[in-house]
C-alpha cells in the first residue's frame, strides 16, 4: 500500500509522521536542516553542503563554508568511485552532481540522504550525537548488481577552525598542524582570533576526523587532493584513487580519508565517518576510537533520536489538519528549541551569540516541553545584566563580547519571560534565586527585574514617554534616538503590560505596589494622550519631534496596534479601530505588514529601516515575528476571522503547498520576513530557522489558536478559529499533570462554539480547566 504524501508538490511532500522528504535537489533555495546538541552543530542542506561548529559558529567554525544561496557548494562531501568501470559517483547532490534520484529526508535530530543510481543506492544518515562532540555520518550502500563491486570511497571537507572571518587562506594556513593517529586525522590550529589574547591565541580544540574502516590513505592539504586548477566535481585524488598521506604544516587545511569496499552481488555494507571535536588532542584521540566501534555509533544515533522522540512528544496533537500537526508535534518547537536556542546558527544568518531579547523569547517554545530550560535561560541572562538594570544587548559564548550602544527594550524581556513562566509553572520560588551582575553583586531574580523597570524609567521623555534610545524591539530604527529623545509609544505599551504583569504574580512589598501602580497609571494617560492619532496609534517620535507612524507620515506600524490590545493600556473603542485600521493597511495574502507605506529613500533619522530595500524584511515586508502578535491580540477581541488569517498567511505548509515557487522557502520552519507589495517577488520568503518567529507561533497557535491557555488560576480553554474539526485529540504536561484533551464536535461547529467541557468525568462550570496533579481527561463536547 503506498504510503500517504502530505502536501506534495514538484519539490517534496510530508510522511505521515511529519518528517519532511525532499524530491529534488534543485529547490528554489537552499532548504536546510540543523543538527546540535546544544555545544556541537551542523548545518545541512539538500544538496549535501554546509557546515560544522561548536559552541558558537561565528567565532568557532570548524569547517570551513561560504554562504552562496546560488551554488550552494561547500560541505563536507562523500566520494565514491566504481573501480572496475571508473565510475564517480557523491553520496549528495554536490558536488559531482551526477544524473540519479536524490532525496533527502528531513527529521527533528537527523538527515538523511538517498541517491539512487544504475548500479547502486548510497543512504548516508548524518546525525549530532546527544552526548559527544560527535557528527556521525553512516553510508549504508547497496550494489544493484549481479557483479562484485569495489569502491574508493573518499571523505572530504575544508578546515576553518576560527571564526567565520577567518578568509585570507595563504594567511591562515600557516597555524594548521594535522597528524594521523589511531585510523584518524588530528587537527590543530595555533591562532584564533577571537581569542582571550587578541592575534595570540591558540584555537582551544582538537578537531578529529575517522571512519570504523581501516585507512587506507589520507589527505590533508587542499592543492593536493583537488589539484592545482582542479574541479571539486573530479578532484585528483579520487581520479588517482588514492592520497598522498601528507601531514604537517604550513598546509591549506582539509581532511580527506579513503577507505575501500568491496560488495558481493545485490548486498548492502555500513560504514560510519566520524568527525569531532574535543577539548585536547589526548581526548580527541580516545573519543575517536570510541566511535571507531559501529556497534558504539548506533547506540549513540538512538540514544539521541530517543532524545527528539521524547521531548517533542511532551505536547502531542492529532488533528485532521495536518499541517497545524506537524508544526506543533515537530518543526515548530524543534526549530526554536534546537535551532535558535541550542545552535544559533542557520544558513541565512550565521549566528552564534546570545542575544537578550532573542534567546529569552526562544525559551517560551520550551514551557511546553520542559521549563527548567525557560528557568535556565533567565538565570543565564540575568547575569548578564548590570547593577542599573541594563543589559548586554547580545554577547559571545567565549568572550563575553557585547556592543556598545543600548537597545530600550531588551532588559524588559527578563520579566516579561519571568512573569510568562511563573504564569505557566506556579514556580514563585525562581524569584528568590540569586544571580550575579556582571559588573559585581548579585541579587534575587525579583530584584533583577524590578531593576530593569526601574532603569527604563530612568529613561523616559519629558513627556512620560519611554525613549527609544538605540531602537527599541525594532533594531532598524537606530536613528530616532540617538540624541536620547526620541520616544517609543510601542515601548510604552509593553512596559504597561509587564508592569501589570508583576503586579499580579510577584509578591511585592506596599511600597513597590504603590510605585508601580502610579508607573502604570501614568504610562496609561499618557500613552493615550499622545500615541493615538484619531485612526491608530503612532509609532514613535524622533530626536527632533517627527511622529513616525502616524498621519504626519502618512504610514502606520503593526506593533502598536497589536500591542494596544495585548496591554490593555487604552479603551477598547481605540483598540477596535485601531485594529481596524491595521486590517485596512497591513493585510495580505502572504502575512500582515511590519508598515505600509515602506519608505522609499534613506533617511539616517530613522535608522537602518530605510536603507532596506523597499518592501523586504522591515521596510515594508512581513516580519513573521510581529505579525504573530496578531493573533494574539485577536484572540483578546474573539476576532476568530483575523486569527484564520493569520494562521493561513503565515504557515509556512501551506505558504509553500500553495505556490512553492513563490514562496521559496523550506516548508517546515517559519521564515524571519516575505516580501511586501512593493516588492518585485512580493510573498518571497527568506531568512529561515534563524527567527524568533517560530517560538512565539508555536506559542500562540497553542493559546490563541487551539485555545489552551495557561493562567495562574487554571488553563483557560478558548479557541478561536474557524476550525470546525468533528474530533481531535491534544495531550499535554503542565505543572506535574498530564492532560488529555478530546474534541467531540459531530455536527462540526466552530471550535468556539463548544458547549460543555467534561473534566474528570464531571461537568465543569465555565471554561477555565483546573490544575490537578497526576492524569487528567478533558472532553469538549459541542
Amino acid at each position: 500500500m503506498r504510503k500517504v504524501r502530505y502536501f506534495e508538490t514538484k519539490y517534496g511532500y510530508f510522511k505521515e509522521n511529519g518528517d519532511f522528504v525532499v524530491t529534488t535537489p534543485t529547490t528554489p533555495a537552499p532548504w536546510v536542516h540543523i543538527l546540535t546538541n546544544g555545544r556541537y552543530g551542523a548545518v545541512y542542506s539538500q544538496a549535501g553542503s554546509g557546515y560544522s561548529f561548536y559552541i558558537d559558529a561565528s567565532r568557532s567554525l570548524v569547517t570551513r563554508w561560504i554562504q552562496d544561496l546560488v551554488e550552494d557548494r561547500y560541505g563536507k562531501y562523500i566520494y565514491m568511485v566504481d573501480e572496475d568501470r571508473d565510475e564517480v559517483f557523491s553520496a549528495t547532490f554536490q558536488p559531482v552532481r551526477r544524473e540519479g534520484r536524490y532525496e533527502t529526508i528531513y527529521s527533528p535530530g537527523k538527515v538523511v540522504f538517498q541517491s539512487s543510481f544504475e548500479r547502486l543506492d548510497i543512504t548516508t544518515s548524518v546525525v549530532v550525537t546527544r552526548t559527544y562532540d560527535v557528527e556521525v555520518m553512516k553510508l549504508e550502500i547497496r550494489n544493484k548488481t549481479k557483479d562484485e563491486m569495489h569502491l574508493s570511497i573518499f571523505s572530504y571537507f575544508e578546515l576553518n577552525m576560527g571564526t567565520s572571518t577567518d578568509v585570507h587562506r595563504e594567511f591562515h594556513k600557516l597555524f594548521f598542524e594535522t597528524t594521523f593517529v589511531a585510523n584518524s586525522l588530528v587537527s590543530e590550529k595555533y591562532m584564533w582570533t577571537a581569542g582571550p589574547r587578541s592575534w595570540n591565541s591558540s584555537y582551544p580544540f582538537t578537531v578529529f576526523h575517522s571512519s570504523t574502516e581501516k585507512v587506507t590513505s589520507f589527505e590533508t592539504d587542499k592543492k593536493n587532493f583537488i589539484g592545482m586548477y582542479g574541479d571539486p566535481r573530479f578532484p585528483r585524488a579520487v581520479e588517482m584513487r588514492k592520497c598522498t598521506d601528507t601531514v604537517g604544516r604550513n598546509i591549506d587545511a582539509v581532511n580527506a580519508l579513503h577507505i575501500k569496499l568491496n560488495l558481493k552481488p545485490f548486498s548492502k555494507e555500513t560504514v560510519y565517518f566520524i568527525l569531532g571535536i574535543a577539548e585536547s588532542r589526548e581526548k580527541a584521540i580516545e573519543i575517536s576510537q570510541k566511535f571507531q566501534n559501529k556497534t558504539f555509533c548506533e547506540l549513540q544515533i538512538e540514544e539521541t533520536l530517543n532524545y527528539w522522540r521524547e521531548f517533542l512528544s511532551r505536547f502531542r496533537t492529532s488533528l485532521p489538519d495536518k499541517d497545524i500537526e506537524f508544526l506543533l508535534n515537530k518543526w515548530l518547537p524543534y526549530q526554536a528549541i534546537g535551532g535558535r536556542l541550542m545552535a544559533r546558527t542557520a544558513y541565512y544568518q550565521m549566528g552564534g551569540a546570545f542575544g537578550y531579547r532573542d534567546q529569552l523569547q526562544d525559551s517560551l517554545a520550551a514551557l511546553w516541553l520542559d521549563p527548567s530550560i525557560t528557568k535556565n535561560q533567565i538565570l543565564l541572562h540575568s547575569e548578564h545584566q548590570k547593577k542599573d538594570g541594563t543589559v548586554q544587548h547580545w554577547w559571545l559564548p567565549f568572550s563575553n563580547e557585547a556592543p556598545s550602544e543600548r537597545w530600550s527594550d531588551d532588559l524588559l524581556w527578563l520579566p516579561f519571560v519571568v512573569c510568562m513562566y511563573i504564569e505557566h509553572t506556579g514556580d514563585k520560588r525562581i524569584l528568590l534565586e540569586e544571580t550575579k551582575f556582571l559588573d559585581g553583586g548579585k541579587a534575587s531574580i525579583k530584584e533583577h527585574c524590578l531593576r530593569s523597570i526601574h532603569s527604563v524609567l530612568t529613561s523616559i521623555s519629558k513627556r512620560g514617554v519611554p525613549l527609544i534610545l538605540d531602537g527599541d524591539w525594532n533594531d532598524g530604527l537606530n536613528g530616532l534616538g540617538h540624541n536620547k529623545k526620541g520616544e517609543s509609544f510601542w515601548l510604552c505599551e509593553f512596559l504597561y503590560f509587564i508592569i501589570n504583569k508583576v503586579l499580579n504574580l510577584f509578591d511585592l512589598t506596599e511600597k513597590e505596589k504603590d510605585w508601580l501602580n502610579k508607573t502604570a497609571q501614568s504610562l496609561k494617560e499618557t500613552f493615550n494622550k499622545y500615541a493615538w492619532n484619531g485612526e491608530w496609534f503612532n509609532r514613535a517620535t524622533s530626536d527632533a519631534g517627527n511622529i513616525l507612524g502616524g498621519k504626519e507620515d502618512k504610514r502606520i506600524f503593526l506593533n502598536p496596534q497589536t500591542w494596544a490590545v495585548i496591554s490593555n493600556i487604552t479603551d477598547q473603542s481605540k483598540m477596535f479601530k485601531a485594529m481596524e485600521s491595521l486590517k485596512q493597511h497591513l493585510i495580505t495574502d502572504y502575512g500582515l505588514l511590519l508598515l505600509y507605506p515602506p519608505f522609499t529613500e534613506v533617511n539616517e533619522n530613522v535608522g537602518y529601516i530605510t536603507r532596506y530595500a523597499p518592501g523586504s524584511r522591515e521596510n515594508g515586508g512581513v516580519y513573521t515575528h510581529a505579525a504573530t502578535w496578531v493573533m494574539w491580540a485577536a484572540w483578546i477581541l474573539k476576532d476568530c476571522e483575523l486569527t484564520e488569517k493569520v494562521y493561513q498567511t503565515l504557515s509556512p505548509i501551506l505558504r509553500y503547498y500553495k505556490n512553492p515557487d513563490t514562496y521559496m522557502a523550506e516548508p517546515y520552519v517559519t521564515p524571519g520576513n516575505s516580501d511586501g507589495p512593493l516588492s518585485p517577488m512580493k510573498g518571497r520568503s527568506g531568512w529561515t530557522w534563524y527567527t524568533g518567529s517560530a517560538s512565539w507561533f508555536y506559542n500562540l497557535i497553542i493559546r490563541c489558536y487551539l485555545g489552551i491557555y495557561p493562567i495562574s488560576e487554571g488553563i483557560l480553554f478558548s479557541p478561536c478559529s474557524k476550525k470546525k474539526w468533528r474530533k481531535a485529540y491534544i495531550n499535554f504536561q503542565i505543572r506535574d499533570a498530564n492532560y488529555s484533551l478530546q474534541i467531540f464536535n459531530p455536527n462540526g461547529k466552530e471550535l468556539h462554539q463548544y458547549e460543555k467541557i467534561i473534566f474528570n468525568g464531571k461537568e465543569m462550570d465555565g471554561n477555565l480547566i483546573p490544575y490537578n496533579p497526576g492524569e487528567n481527561q478533558v472532553e469538549i463536547l459541542y
